[in-house]
């Protein structure tokens, strides 16, 4: 690697938001002990194992967003490409087809989404937030199409295990959960790949990576899949946990997602973040979903705490922006 890319890349490496990570961890620890306090099942086991459960999908489809957001590019077909994921799936396993064959046969269908992403960005050049906000209509659609508008139930148990077994009496989702955000977190601080996505998003549409030698465009198409194959992951897991392939499933999960990133301190501009954080960010909103079901607060209502913490987070990376430019 020649000096002049090390040191564009080394700096992007250090680039850490322990402050914001801390401050987060003192949130989710608060959150749970006001839960804890008001309701008497907040702190059963049980209930501890199922917002695990339910926070594992996002938390997949989270800790990949951070990827992408940290190289300066957006995903916002990432629920779509989990609906389509999980469709196919279900479609194929009702079709007579091996779990396995289904479920490699739902990870390449994502490859193709990923694909089509990266050449639209990439190679058109079209804006990201544009073209991932008209690709995911198009994924969505093709989830309808693949299981003709109608919902699937999914019945075999070696598919089910990976969303509703347990391993060595932890939640197998949970467990996939923190695989998926050890690797990623492993590519972003340990590997040349993910030196090389912070010095992308570091730099203004990622000039200066391109003239250290970093190969702007294969890096690209390289997030931009694994963006769509690990999403494709995460709506399988989803599948297998709701037991079901609905095309209307994970329907405006692209916020969350993202919110938990951002929330995790993720710059939503690019060249900042760490999985760490998604992790707590994820965690953070679970529990709050959580509690408020206890509570027997209303699913609009949830929607209405969703989009507060996604206002916030963003207002708390504008205002630490503006400190790092001043």
């Amino acid at each position: 690697m020649p000096d002049s890319e090390q040191r564009v890349l080394v700096p992007a490496r250090r680039l850490a938001v322990a402050p914001q990570q801390v401050g987060l961890a003192l949130a989710l620890v608060v959150t749970i002990a006001l839960f804890a306090v008001t309701t008497p099942y907040f702190f059963a086991i049980d209930n501890g194992f199922n917002i695990l459960r339910v926070a594992s999908y996002t938390g997949v489809a989270a800790a990949i967003a951070t990827l992408v957001l940290v190289s300066g590019g957006i995903d916002l077909s990432v629920a779509a490409v989990m609906a389509l994921s999980g469709t196919v799936s279900a479609g194929l396993i009702e079709a007579g087809w091996p779990v396995w064959a289904a479920i490699l046969a739902a990870l390449g269908t994502a490859f193709v989404a990923g694909l089509i992403n990266a050449f639209i960005v990439t190679t058109i050049g079209i804006n990201p937030l544009i073209a991932t906000i008209a690709t995911q209509f198009i994924f969505r659609g093709f989830a309808y199409i693949v299981i003709s508008q109608r919902e699937i139930l999914i019945s075999d148990r070696h598919f089910l295990y990976f969303g509703q077994g347990d391993l060595l009496g932890v939640p197998t989702p949970a467990v996939l959960m923190l695989l998926c955000f050890i690797g990623i977190g492993f590519a972003m601080k340990m590997t040349a790949f993910g030196q090389q996505v912070y010095a992308i998003g570091g730099s203004p549409d990622g000039q200066m990576a391109k003239l250290a030698g970093v190969p702007l465009k294969r890096r690209q198409y390289q997030i931009y899949i694994a963006s769509a194959v690990v999403s494709g992951f995460a709506g399988l897991l989803l599948a297998s946990y709701s037991g079901t392939g609905d095309g209307n499933s994970a329907l405006g999960l692209e916020l969350p997602i993202i919110a938990a990133a951002i929330l995790g301190g993720t710059a939503l501009g690019g060249g900042r973040g760490s999985v760490v954080g998604t992790l707590l960010g994820v965690l953070l909103l679970g529990v709050i979903t959580n509690g408020m079901t206890l509570h027997n607060v209303t699913y609009v209502w949830g929607l209405v705490v969703q989009g507060v913490a996604l206002l916030l987070a963003v207002v708390i990376d504008e205002r630490r922006q503006r400190k790092e430019r001043t």
